[in-house]
């Protein structure tokens, strides 16, 4: 209780309030009334080793035809069974070699969002899970330092597919712990983009594109011209952080960019809030902009889990002052 009543004196009511979770939320100065806004509800789901090519092979996913040559978004046919294909997936029965006893297929997720001349807020909530050990990890932890990471990609059409696929156009079969990852010492291959690849090989093994990067000179042009996904992360260890970046040739992350995130369990639910720039003005950093809808793609890493073992969305557009499945209210 002492502790209590020096950050009330300190800090003042509001801001006490946003760090005990019982009252509007204070970022950047501004204070966003959550309860006002409107709700998104949307499933978070075990993917196993789907990947890029893997959606695109008629044989492997009954959905490849109408997704490559019909151009029909991932959520137009499964936005309904989400929870149930992650159970197939989670369980072993499709497509997961490494199984982690007792790992639930989903996820509940609640989105909220608002926005004014030069911020974007975000909130996002979901059920704290139960510890289940993972066989391929000492002690069971895949990353004992941190219960829980949320990230968030966001495309705004300058990415191929990603409007219809999300986070899948930037998760290839090569990648660490997927079925045709480079089996060489110290070699890890993260989230790259097609467009950073001279060639991708969607049904002959190995599929992906790992060894096959463009020159410097194109991979630069790209990021000039806005041919990435933006990528932002929060890490509930070491008090909290906050991870700002972009995948283009490979994953790129760090700290002290546009995204601030705080994020704490209220009772059973993790709470975690994101106050963002429109624009940050920095490379890597998508530009958004009221009226405009943007494709994302949102990620969750429970139970010290790292890689491919998280739970993830299909496309959802986020809109900022017009129609999406998350519409971002001005305030």
């Amino acid at each position: 209780m002492m502790k209590t009543t020096r950050l009330l004196t300190t800090l003042g009511a509001a801001a006490c309030a946003l760090m005990l979770g019982i009252g509007p939320a204070l970022a950047a100065g501004k204070t966003i009334d959550w309860a006002k806004l409107p709700e998104a509800k949307t499933t978070l789901f075990y993917p196993g080793q789907s990947s890029f090519e893997w959606i695109q092979n008629g044989p492997d996913h009954g959905g490849a035809r109408s997704f490559t040559k019909k151009g029909e978004a991932c959520s137009g046919c499964h936005a309904e069974e989400a929870a149930d294909m992650g159970k197939k997936m989670v369980t072993g029965q499709k497509i997961e070699p490494s199984v982690i006893p007792g790992k639930r297929g989903h996820i509940p997720l609640k989105v909220k969002a608002a926005f004014d001349e030069d911020t974007l807020y975000m909130r996002f909530e979901f059920p704290a899970g139960p510890h289940n050990a993972a066989p391929n990890a000492p002690g069971g932890k895949m990353d004992a330092d941190n219960e829980i990471k949320l990230a968030m990609m966001i495309d705004d059409g300058k990415v191929d597919t990603a409007d219809r696929s999300g986070c899948w156009a930037s998760c290839h079969h090569d990648a660490r712990d997927m079925p045709d990852a480079p089996k060489k010492d110290g070699l890890v291959v993260t989230k790259y983009l097609p467009e950073s690849r001279t060639a991708i090989s969607l049904k002959d093994s190995p599929r992906g594109g790992w060894d096959k990067t463009k020159p410097a000179a194109d991979l630069d042009a790209a990021l000039k011209a806005g041919t990435y996904l933006d990528l932002v992360r929060y890490k509930s260890g070491k008090g909290g952080v906050s991870e700002d970046g972009y995948v283009l040739a490979e994953r790129v992350l760090k700290t002290g960019g546009a995204a601030n995130f705080a994020g704490k369990k209220e009772g059973d639910n993790w709470v975690v809030t994101l106050t963002r720039k429109l624009n940050p003005g920095q490379p890597g950093d998508k530009v958004l902009e009221a009226g405009k809808a943007y494709t994302v793609g949102i990620a969750v890493h429970d139970d010290h889990t790292i890689g491919r073992f998280h739970h993830v969305s299909l496309d959802l557009k986020l809109g900022l002052g017009t129609d999406g499945v998350i519409k971002a209210v001005k305030q």
